[in-house]
């Protein structure tokens, strides 16, 4: 096997110095929106109507989740963030875009579709730990029409010369078919605006021209069409690892191919020829892990426009995903924070 390169060699100075430019950019987010919402309370006894716990509620809260998340997470690290997607005509979509103006993010873009309900996603946690997950959502494809506005506003706001990356995120909630992801992904190439996917197992589209691409373990054998082995903590002797990051790369094509790989940290698969980079997790403590793709990809994004090279923008990535794990939530990680973890390991 081919030996694999241990992360970058900058110091982590220079890495916080591409953090500090982050407030630069411009970063549209295209995909699934939804709301996150945890329901906060005790268990201290088991139900006499069936075998459960009774959680007494304490208290509610809830965040812009799935690609709304990633638009939060660019904007608590400084930068600016708009997003794309549709809502139901409904209390939660009109909360949903309240909740993300709250965070500073642009929602003139969101289309709203009468009939199809927000998602929503809420989380019963006892002792911060999750009891059940409860979906309200409506998964087919959109309306031919609904498509089609949705292109023309991306096409507008590219055109307006404002717009310095496009991110699509993919969680299977109707927004992408397979014609649709192309023709977004032709229009960021055509502005020459940088385009990368969160990309859904059960989507195997298989297009081109993304720069970046961020599936997880399990997602990227899916979508490599290979069945699932576990890793062997030790990535860089992982030859499954290594076969279905060159499958992705012939099938995907795409630019830079970032595999999450949870308490074993990232690979990330460049150019043909490249040596894949092998980084380390950087996670002090891991409590909640639900976000963590959406900070890694806003990161990421923000690293890339700042002129970091590939691995160190991953190394960033990493350390950001470090932060969020060891909060319970959905969270968002603020450009202080992180360039103060950074410095902290100079």
């Amino acid at each position: 096997m081919d030996d694999w390169e241990q992360t970058t060699t900058m110091s982590h100075r220079e890495l916080s110095h591409y953090v500090s430019d982050f407030s630069r950019y411009r970063v549209a987010v295209l995909g699934d929106l939804m709301i996150d919402r945890y329901v906060w309370g005790r268990a201290s006894r088991i139900s006499q109507e069936a075998p459960v716990p009774v959680v007494a509620v304490q208290h509610e809260n809830a965040v812009p989740g799935g690609a709304a998340n990633v638009a939060r997470n660019v904007v608590s690290l400084g930068a600016k963030a708009e997003v794309l997607g549709v809502v139901g005509d409904d209390h939660d979509g009109r909360e949903l875009c309240r909740l993300l103006g709250e965070c500073q993010v642009d929602t003139s873009q969101v289309l709203v579709v009468p009939g199809r309900r927000t998602t929503v996603k809420t989380r019963v946690l006892a002792a911060n730990q999750q009891v059940v997950r409860i979906d309200y959502e409506d998964t087919e494809a959109l309306p031919a029409a609904a498509y089609r506005q949705l292109l023309g506003r991306l096409e507008r706001r590219l055109q307006s010369g404002e717009i310095d990356a496009l991110i699509l995120e993919d969680y299977a909630k109707g927004v992408f078919t397979r014609s649709f992801i192309k023709a977004a992904i032709a229009l960021a190439n055509r502005y020459q605006v940088l385009v990368t996917l969160d990309p859904h197992p059960s989507h195997g589209f298989n297009v081109s021209g993304l720069a970046l691409m961020t599936p997880n373990r399990a997602e990227a054998f899916v979508l490599a069409g290979i069945g699932y082995q576990p890793g062997i903590n030790d990535p860089c002797r992982d030859r499954p690892l290594r076969r279905v990051g060159a499958a992705l790369q012939r099938k995907w094509r795409v630019s830079q191919l970032l595999l999450t790989l949870g308490a074993e940290g990232m690979a990330l698969f460049g150019a043909a020829g490249e040596d894949p980079v092998h980084i380390p997790t950087r996670a002090q403590q891991v409590f909640d892990v639900s976000g963590a793709g959406d900070t890694v990809m806003a990161t990421m994004v923000l690293a890339l426009l700042a002129g970091a090279p590939a691995s160190a923008a991953a190394t960033i990535a990493n350390y950001a995903a470090g932060v969020v794990v060891g909060i319970v939530g959905t969270a968002a990680i603020e450009a202080a924070v992180l360039r103060q973890r950074l410095q902290e390991e100079e």
